[in-house]
């Protein structure tokens, strides 16, 4: 019979928790890469103060200073916040009479700056301009074909305009048809 080094029960025991350490270290670092981990929501708070005659205007400057400096705070990370709140405490009266300072703080749930859009899809439309003189028969058929693309929804920019075709012109100048055709970049 061989002789081991340490009794039966402890080495499988042993093995076991080795087992079962692996798939939990791996799903603990899966939570913590996540993307709803990388991207959470998260409460910042900043300070400000401002001097003013009324306790009123100083009280609003003072939350506006706080206001400014949460989102300073949150442009240095890449964030934007939302449900910002602001307070004002007075922190000092001028004996005089002539002035008050309060300190300001604001709070706001702030979060990563959703990406630009990505213009795409390239989008184009023609429309019919009239009027009195050519480039404003032109002016027309352009904004009529832009209101085409932004109607078929989504974002859009870029706007150029890529052709003008007479349709008709009156024999005395004073009347003028165009197709306009617009293209654009928009986001879908």
């Amino acid at each position: 019979m061989a002789q081991h080094d340490e009794p039966y029960g402890q080495s499988r025991r042993g093995s076991l928790a080795g087992r079962l350490l692996i798939p939990v270290a791996l799903v603990a670092m899966g939570i913590g890469l996540s993307p709803a981990a990388a991207h959470a929501d998260t409460w910042r708070t900043a300070t400000g103060s401002a001097w003013g005659q009324t306790q009123s205007s100083a009280s609003a400057a003072a939350q506006a200073s706080a206001r400014t400096a949460l989102t300073q705070t949150a442009a240095q990370l890449g964030e934007v916040c939302t449900n910002v709140t602001s307070s004002a405490t007075l922190s000092y009266t001028v004996p005089s009479g002539g002035g008050y300072v309060y300190g300001g703080t604001a709070t706001g749930l702030c979060a990563p700056a959703p990406p630009p859009p990505s213009y795409t899809v390239p989008r184009t439309a023609t429309a019919r301009g009239e009027a009195s003189t050519y480039s404003a028969a032109v002016q027309n058929g352009a904004a009529a074909a832009r209101a085409a693309i932004l109607a078929a929804g989504g974002d859009c920019t870029g706007y150029q305009t890529t052709g003008a075709t007479n349709v008709y012109t009156a024999p005395t100048g004073s009347w003028y048809i165009y197709d306009v055709t617009v293209s654009a970049l928009c986001v879908h």
